[in-house]
């Protein structure tokens, strides 16, 4: 996977009366070289959020974490995953061809 660099796409999910009202992608502005320390970083950032906040394990397979508020009619939900960097690979694909 030479060439390859991945970065974290992290989308914000926000959910009222059980329906979805916001919901927004953005990806982490750092560049990791292997999808291994990609996935290192997500997982710390994982037990960071659960020791120090008021997320918890989402029992929604499509999010990692979720907060309830006090009434639990409005929750956010947080997903990580991990992309490939589009710029990076055109430019690894581009340098192959030459």
């Amino acid at each position: 996977m030479d060439g390859y660099r991945f970065r974290i796409q992290l989308t914000v999910a926000v959910y009222k009366q059980k329906r979805l009202t916001y919901k927004n992608d953005m990806i982490v502005p750092t560049v990791y070289h292997r999808r291994s320390e990609a996935r290192a970083h997500i997982k710390k950032e994982l037990q960071d959020r659960l020791k120090n906040t008021d997320f918890f394990v989402s029992p929604r397979v499509d999010y990692d974490l979720v907060r309830y508020t006090n009434e639990a009619s409005c929750n956010t939900y947080l997903r990580y995953r991990i992309v490939e960097d589009k710029k990076a690979a055109a430019l690894h694909s581009d340098l192959l061809q030459k």
